[in-house]
């Protein structure tokens, strides 16, 4: 009966892992994929997997405590399992890593809302959108340089807070090609650059 009991352990805490694994490493990819509640109900469906995770692990950890003296090596098997799992989640770089470097990282701050542009030197561009209660949405497309200016077309359909053109003036991006505000020089989105490569 306990050989049983073992086996279970041993097959929960590899597909436990394995799950939670893939999860943590394909976060970008998962996040870019759904949008709006889908993507509230995936970080709940995480959220429960590791939570599910960490009482297991302590689970196991306390049984290896237990049974310490025993020299089957089964029995402490789920245990390093879950520590190696969690290593790793911690040292293996996430799937962003596999794209195109980002060469420009811009972002725009609103009261509620936030918008992160990562501009790749393999001319495909993302944006994502959040803001208050889970809104999360991923525009993505295709870019060219001109000069300082960044044309846009986009695979997704275009954010209603943006346009075509961005024009590129020393720490910020610009939107140049929508309608222009009273009180400022250039239109609604302005986003500050982060990161510019050459």
């Amino acid at each position: 009966m306990e050989e049983k009991s073992t086996d279970r352990k041993l097959r929960t805490a590899i597909v436990l892992c394995s799950v939670f694994f893939l999860l943590v490493i394909f976060r970008h990819n998962i996040d870019v994929f759904f949008k709006g509640i889908n993507y509230l109900l995936w970080m709940a469906f995480m959220l429960i997997i590791f939570l599910v995770l960490a009482v297991s692990f302590a689970r196991s950890i306390r049984r290896s405590i237990k049974k310490r003296k025993q020299h089957n090596l089964k029995t402490h098997l789920p245990a390093f399992i879950y520590t190696l799992t969690l290593t790793l989640c911690c040292i293996v770089p996430s799937s962003e890593t596999f794209e195109s470097d980002a060469i420009i990282v811009a972002r725009n701050e609103g009261t509620q809302s936030q918008n992160i542009i990562k501009f790749r030197t393999n001319k495909t561009f993302e944006m994502n959108s959040t803001a208050v209660f889970g809104y999360n949405e991923w525009f993505t497309g295709t870019y060219t340089k001109k000069g300082d200016t960044l044309l846009l077309s986009y695979d997704t359909p275009r954010p209603k807070n943006m346009g075509y053109k961005l024009l590129q003036t020393g720490r910020e991006l610009i939107v140049i090609d929508k309608p222009q505000r009273k009180d400022s020089l250039y239109c609604c989105q302005t986003f500050l650059i982060l990161k510019k490569n050459k």
